[in-house]
């Protein structure tokens, strides 16, 4: 049973990887099912054995490569807004390529739903008014949008620097007085 599940994981691990090359080569919409099983050196069979789609290749390789960085970084989730800021910045060095991947396939919106769900997962407990829901979604919208931008120009400044930047806005921000933050001044 061990056998075939390192079989697989190594399976896994030549279909990501014939598919990140593949995109360095071929519009993401042109890659077929055969390009990537016959670069993998897999079956079909095997494909879809472990994979659906080539949407669901990448996010897989993004939700690992998320849970690898958490172990490392952390050990569990981040435990002030500051950490999961510097957490998804991490996030984005550490993933460079295949996140340039995903932009460039048009699927920014998967990782954007993946990293807002971390996000809004890291608020267990917030303000029910309806502004409080609305300041949630704010601050998503605005830390993602801010990495984009930052991802877009370079990364030029460090996880640490663009870390420091999105907090000190945040924390000049009066609308954080809807969120309640576990172990935070603010």
């Amino acid at each position: 049973m061990e056998r075939a599940s390192e079989t697989n994981i190594l399976t896994k691990e030549c279909i990501v990887t014939a598919l990140l090359r593949l995109m360095d080569v071929k519009s993401y919409s042109s890659i077929t099912i055969t390009d990537i099983t016959n670069l993998a050196g897999v079956s079909r069979m095997a494909y879809y054995r472990n994979y659906n789609n080539k949407d669901e290749i990448l996010i897989n390789h993004l939700v690992e490569q998320e849970k690898r960085l958490i172990k490392e970084l952390h050990g569990e989730s981040a435990k002030t807004v500051r950490d999961m800021i510097y957490y998804i910045a991490e996030f984005f060095q550490e993933n460079v390529l295949v996140i340039k991947a995903v932009f460039d396939a048009g699927l920014g919106h998967l990782l954007t739903n993946m990293l807002a769900e971390r996000i809004h997962n890291y608020f267990p407990v917030v303000n029910t008014t309806l502004s409080g829901k609305y300041a949630v979604q704010f601050y998503v919208s605005a830390v993602l949008g801010v990495f984009r931008m930052w991802f877009d120009n370079g990364m030029k400044e460090s996880a640490s620097e663009i870390s420091d930047i999105l907090c000190d806005l945040i924390n000049q921000d009066e609308a954080m007085q809807f969120l309640i933050i576990p172990d935070t001044e603010k």
